[in-house]
C-alpha cells in the first residue's frame, strides 16, 4: 500500500514540475490597465517612471490615400526616464459605447505622429475618443527563451469589436 502511494505522489510531483515548465502552454495573457489620455507606463508591477500622453487627435483623410475614407490622425509625447528597452503602448480609437474601431502601437523613441486607418470595413468617422493603455506591450528581445527571458507576459491586444472597460 506504501509503494503505491509512494508512486502516486511521484507521478503528482512530476505532473506539478511539468506543469510549472510550461507544457500545457505559455501563460494566459494578463488584462489590460485602466486607458486614458495621459498614462504612466507599466510593466507588470514594475511602473515606470515614463508617462505618455495623447495630445491631440482628428478624424480626417489619410494623404496618401484620402479615396479610402476617414483615418485618426494623432499625436502623442512620452514624458520622463525612457528606459534603454523598447516601450510599446497600445493606442486605440474608440466609439461612444467605447467599442474599439482600431489599434495600432505608440513607440516612445519614434515620432509622435500617428495614424490608425484608414482601415476596411471600420467607419473611423465614429471615432469619440482615443486611448493610450499604460502596459508595455514589449515583451523584450529575448521572449521565448526560458533561460535569459524574465518571464514578462504583455496584456492581449485589443481589437475591432472589443469593448474597453
Amino acid at each position: 500500500m506504501a509503494g503505491r502511494w509512494s508512486r502516486l505522489a511521484g507521478v503528482l510531483v512530476a505532473l506539478g514540475v511539468v506543469a510549472g515548465c510550461g507544457l500545457f502552454g505559455p501563460p494566459e495573457p494578463p488584462g489590460l490597465g485602466t486607458p486614458g489620455q495621459r498614462v504612466t507606463v507599466v510593466r507588470g508591477a514594475q511602473v515606470y517612471r515614463l508617462t505618455a500622453e495623447i495630445t491631440g487627435w482628428a478624424v480626417k483623410p489619410h494623404p496618401q490615400v484620402p479615396e479610402q475614407g476617414p483615418a485618426v490622425n494623432l499625436s502623442y509625447r512620452f514624458t520622463g526616464d525612457i528606459p534603454s528597452s523598447s516601450v510599446e503602448l497600445l493606442v486605440c480609437a474608440v466609439d461612444q459605447r467605447r467599442v474599439v474601431l482600431l489599434c495600432s502601437s505608440a513607440y516612445a523613441n519614434s515620432t509622435t505622429d500617428l495614424w490608425l486607418g484608414p482601415a476596411e470595413g471600420v467607419d473611423l468617422s465614429r471615432t469619440a475618443e482615443v486611448l493610450l493603455f499604460p502596459d508595455q506591450m514589449d515583451p523584450g528581445p529575448k521572449a521565448g527563451d526560458p533561460k535569459d527571458h524574465d518571464g514578462y507576459v504583455p496584456p492581449k491586444r485589443l481589437g475591432p469589436g472589443d469593448r474597453v472597460p
